[in-house]
């Protein structure tokens, strides 16, 4: 797998949401002592993709939370992956937010965090990661380089940090301390620097996923473009198939488009993707983007779509799905914008004509 594979293959496992509960469950049926050192707090973490190419082109911001302060985000941070062309391998460098603790942080939304500029962060190139391909055991190991992570730390003064993290198609590995540089002794540690256990949380339809999935099936409706100002421009009939299934323990997304005017040749586009972190995430020959649940209501009451696109000529794409209480008719309205400027809209109205 040549460099570029990894940048996407480390990306895609890194993303989703994770837990240690197994990990926890282990301690206790072994009947693990009460002690710092095992303690095996449950831990959850959620790992999403930004679009935010002020910080660079692939972005990534998690955040962990222990089941003993879940109001507070306890790692929290911003990562870029990109090629190192020195070293030939893949780089996460880590962005700290600036101002207030290291850890335990308010929670932010990722809607949020993905609008920040650079100067909302500090860096510390010596706190990258580093990434060597284990295909032995089918995972990538991370790890910064040895004592180059260093800061000063307000009451403890010179501290070095070492983390570590392995990443398997559906397990996330870390271990994470800070050593005193004074005197070597340890600052603070997880668990005694011993390896967390994440699991991929994985579930059946409707659990933790989008209500997007819920809207697979065939779709008869039509299209209506429309230009700036509103001039309608075309009209024609469509057939949109949606399919949500379950393959090397992930959940994956495939949409066929068939459509165009009665006159003409029908149009094919074919969208794949992968469900996690609450999002569709898909992509197709001209666009690449993602999907989410419309926030406040609960049932969903519609999902927004986001897509990019590929080519500079093509515009961006906005769209909002409204569905009926049945499920069995949904609207969708979509605008268009190139270069900050809304350049048409285009409405579509749909009927349900099968399930799955």
């Amino acid at each position: 797998m040549d460099a570029a594979a990894q940048l996407e293959t480390i990306a895609c496992r890194w993303q989703g949401s994770f837990h240690n509960r197994r990990q926890v469950a282990a301690t206790v049926a072994r009947g693990g002592p009460e002690a710092p050192e095992l303690t095996r707090e449950l831990r959850t973490m959620e790992v999403e993709r930004l679009q935010a190419p002020q910080l660079g082109a692939l972005v990534l911001y998690l955040q962990e939370f222990r089941a003993s302060a879940p109001q507070l985000a306890h790692r929290q941070r911003v990562v870029v992956l990109g090629l190192d062309p020195q070293r030939g391998s893949v780089r996460a460098e880590q962005l700290f937010f600036r101002g207030g603790p290291t850890y335990d942080r308010p929670v932010l939304a990722a809607a949020q965090v993905q609008t920040l500029g650079p100067e909302a962060f500090d860096r510390h190139p010596g706190c990258d990661l580093f990434f060597e391909a284990e295909p032995a055991f089918d995972r990538f190991r991370a790890r910064m380089d040895p004592g180059a992570c260093r800061y000063r730390h307000p009451e403890d003064g010179e501290v070095c940090a070492e983390f570590e993290m392995l990443l398997h198609p559906d397990q996330l590995w870390y271990r994470d301390r800070s050593l005193r540089l004074a005197d070597g002794s340890v600052r603070g540690e997880v668990d005694g620097f011993s390896w967390l256990l994440f699991d991929r949380v994985e579930g059946p339809i409707g659990d933790d996923l989008p209500a997007l999935v819920e809207q697979q099936g065939v779709w008869r409706g039509r299209f209506r473009r429309y230009d700036a100002a509103g001039g309608l421009l075309e009209s024609f009939p469509s057939t949109i198939t949606i399919r949500v299934f379950q393959e090397g323990g992930r959940w994956r997304y495939h949409q066929s488009n068939l459509h165009g005017p009665e006159d003409a040749p029908l149009r094919r586009f074919e969208a794949h993707g992968e469900i996690h972190s609450g999002r569709v995430w898909f992509a197709s020959d001209r666009y690449q983007g993602w999907a989410m649940d419309l926030p406040g209501e609960q049932p969903a009451a519609g999902s927004l779509l986001v897509m990019h696109a590929r080519d500079s000529g093509d515009p961006d794409i906005h769209e909002i799905i409204s569905c009926s209480p049945d499920g069995r008719r949904r609207w969708r309205l979509s605008q268009l914008l190139k270069d900050g400027q809304l350049v048409g809209r285009t409405i579509i109205d749909e009927e349900k004509l099968t399930g799955t």
